[in-house]
């Protein structure tokens, strides 16, 4: 799987979609657990959405039980999350064109950005 890097966005295209993340916190392609995504099909419909493994969650909830947010990490509530089970950049975008392929588009599943977001 190839991947673009222009810092701080990293890009892979695939048959159906390009997939954009934006990185920040020093993660490899191989090691990133907590993507921020900008996912766009082939008719330039665009949506966005947060990929985060299994151990991510767990450390969130974990900080949250000491700080108190979300009855002290009870739950985790995100629109767009997209749960998996191994970290990296490949893992992350297999799970966003399983979902495209599987339903012909994201539409009801992701956060859809209409044409004057960016």
């Amino acid at each position: 799987m190839e991947i673009e890097v222009d810092e701080p966005f990293w890009t892979v295209r695939g048959s159906s979609l390009t997939v954009t993340f934006t990185v920040g916190d020093g993660s490899t392609p191989e090691t990133i657990d907590d993507g921020d995504v900008l996912i766009v099909g082939p008719d330039g419909e665009r949506w966005c959405a947060n990929v985060m493994t299994q151990g991510r969650i767990q450390k969130i909830l974990d900080r949250w039980r000491d700080t108190g947010e979300c009855l002290s990490g009870a739950y985790l509530w995100a629109e767009g999350l997209v749960v998996v089970r191994e970290p990296g950049v490949e893992s992350m975008v297999r799970a966003v064109e399983d979902l495209y392929d599987r339903y012909g588009d994201l539409d009801g599943i992701l956060p859809k950005l209409s044409d004057d977001e960016e």
